[in-house]
């Protein structure tokens, strides 16, 4: 069994290697910084959020299209702080890189209040480095620094999570969310976000660890979801107030990850479910990096793993190569426990974060605070 996981392994490698863009088209438009972050400045003051691709648009008095007609447009979130700023701008890079020519990207960040503009700029500027088929928009956190007070020890922002989709306009009913830095995407996210989601309010990652934890004693854990990678059905959590009913529920006494776990909680089992298993899924942390991909099972996922598999094969296989690559070619990797940082973990993950790093152009910043990155 091992050698073929080995097998699979090196099938997985080879395509990534093969499929993963070569050729970055690049946006010499400049504009003046000073100018963009004192416009940004004022808006963002006055309306606590702020779209900065329509401030490009006025100082240029010009609007920035593709040459390639857009056929779909996606919606990405993310929440964060200062303290991921680096993290941040190498998942948008890995989304940014891997899109269709014909998919647009629309970014929307839930930002604590010590995130500061020449950061959102910062972010921005990578549409001129690697894709300008995006927008990218920002909100303040406010509720979740105020009512969520050190609800978690990693900060507001890990609430901010379920804020978020109370800041979009209505005619976004679903949004993508993935947690900064330990998530990469690797293929166009089109198909992921087009799922059908009718009977769901979210879609997560399985979060194994939870199974042999007395996290939750007292509540069904059988599809207990990580909520650092998600599709969310953002029309039905604002029809059912789910945010307000997460800030009601804030006393609850929770162990681990409080801000997962009270989501799991208000969350009804019946409306949330695993990501089908060929859009993406863990990479788990461990020493034995050949086929981590596929530890799974031990975790007691069997019957998901083994249900998406068949999903996944090919009706018509023309070769063993064929069906080994058709077994797990994913969207995107999570990373589950994010020991990329110190040097461990799968160690493919870790070689496509560089060619990321590469395109950021931030490795000497990220070397020096994550050096694990870099090995």
């Amino acid at each position: 069994m091992n050698k073929i996981f080995k097998y699979i392994y090196i099938i997985i490698f080879n395509n990534l290697l093969i499929l993963l863009p070569t050729n970055i088209s690049i946006d010499n438009n400049n504009i003046d910084k000073k100018l963009l972050i004192k416009e940004i400045t004022k808006v963002y003051n006055k309306y606590n959020r702020v779209n900065i691709t329509e401030i490009e648009e006025k100082i240029n008095k010009m609007i920035y299209y593709p040459k390639n007609k857009i056929k779909s447009i996606i919606n990405v979130g993310f929440t964060l702080d200062m303290n991921f700023l680096l993290e941040a701008i190498i998942t948008v890079t890995s989304i940014l890189a891997t899109q269709f020519k014909t998919t647009k990207v629309k970014f929307h960040f839930g930002v604590t209040d010590n995130f500061t503009i020449e950061s959102m700029v910062k972010i921005n500027e990578l549409k001129y480095k690697i894709n300008n088929r995006s927008e990218f928009n920002f909100y303040y956190l406010k509720e979740s620094v105020l009512k969520m007070k050190n609800f978690h020890y990693k900060g507001e922002a890990l609430t901010g999570r379920v804020e978020l989709p109370n800041y979009l306009p209505d005619e976004i009913e679903k949004l993508i969310f993935f947690d900064v830095g330990d998530v990469l995407v690797l293929r166009d996210l089109t198909e992921l976000y087009n799922y059908d989601m009718e009977q769901f309010w979210a879609l997560g990652t399985p979060a194994p660890s939870i199974l042999n934890s007395f996290m939750l004693p007292s509540y069904n854990i059988s599809k207990y979801i990580n909520t650092g990678a998600m599709l969310l059905n953002i029309k039905k959590l604002k029809e059912n107030n789910f945010w307000d009913n997460y800030v009601k529920n804030r006393n609850i006494h929770l162990k681990g990850d409080p801000a997962q776990t009270l989501f799991n909680i208000i969350m009804p089992d019946s409306k949330k479910n695993y990501i089908p298993f060929k859009y993406g899924g863990y990479c788990l942390f461990d020493n034995d990096l050949n086929y981590d991909l596929f530890k799974i099972p031990k975790f007691g996922f069997t019957e998901w793993f083994k249900s998406n598999l068949s999903a996944s094969l090919p009706e018509n296989p023309k070769s063993l190569k064929g069906i080994l690559s058709s077994l797990y070619n994913p969207r995107f990797i999570h990373q589950y426990y994010g020991k990329w940082s110190q040097g461990q973990g799968l160690s493919i993950y870790r070689h496509l974060a560089k060619y990321f790093i590469l395109l950021t152009g931030i490795s000497n910043e990220i070397c020096t605070k994550k050096p694990g990155y870099c090995q």
